[in-house]
């Protein structure tokens, strides 16, 4: 009878380190996958900026073949110009087109892809902030002198750490602010 009565006392559930011991080990493990999902989360996010600056790109060339060759130039580095020349709002408020409409994705008011800047709509990257934009040539025909693509224009992503926050950096400056833009 002694032996039984030992055995059940034995038994009773978890000592206090067992149960610290599991619990140390959930938390590590969870903590490691939250890591590896916040990686993927910031490669996804690169890439679909990626996919805009292409997208935008793409439609930029077909702008430039029916306007004789030339690209939107804007007052600053923001995608505004860029909202106005391929939505056809040229408003840059979300009016209807009165122009032609080369990107109609902008027309549908996706806030993953438009947002506002200083009451202006941009086109955004996929960290919800406006992509840059500056053509080569200024509204006289004469050279930009801080454009990286010589003769045609600049697009980026200042990338998922928002620097540098100027919008009108120049686009030959390399520095911490600048090392994750994505071009």
């Amino acid at each position: 009878m002694n032996q039984s009565h030992s055995s059940q006392k034995n038994r009773r559930g978890f000592s206090l380190i067992e149960l610290l011991v599991v619990i140390s080990i959930i938390v590590i493990l969870a903590g490691i996958g939250l890591a590896a999902f916040s990686k993927v989360k910031k490669s996804q996010a690169i890439d679909l900026t990626k996919v805009r600056i292409k997208d935008a790109t793409l439609k930029l060339e077909v702008y430039a073949n029916e306007n004789n060759g030339l690209y939107p130039v804007g007052d600053d580095a923001s995608s505004s110009i860029l909202y106005n020349a391929l939505s056809g709002d040229y408003t840059g408020n979300g009016s209807n087109p009165t122009g032609p409409t080369y990107w109609k994705e902008l027309l549908n008011k996706d806030p993953s892809l438009v947002g506002t800047l200083d009451g202006k709509k941009v086109i955004l990257d996929a960290f919800g902030q406006s992509l840059r934009y500056r053509a080569a040539r200024d509204e006289n025909g004469e050279i930009v002198p801080d454009v990286k693509n010589d003769g045609s224009f600049d697009i980026w992503s200042v990338g998922p750490d928002g620097k540098p926050t100027d919008i009108n950096v120049d686009g030959n400056t390399v520095n911490d602010d600048t090392k994750d833009d994505i071009w």
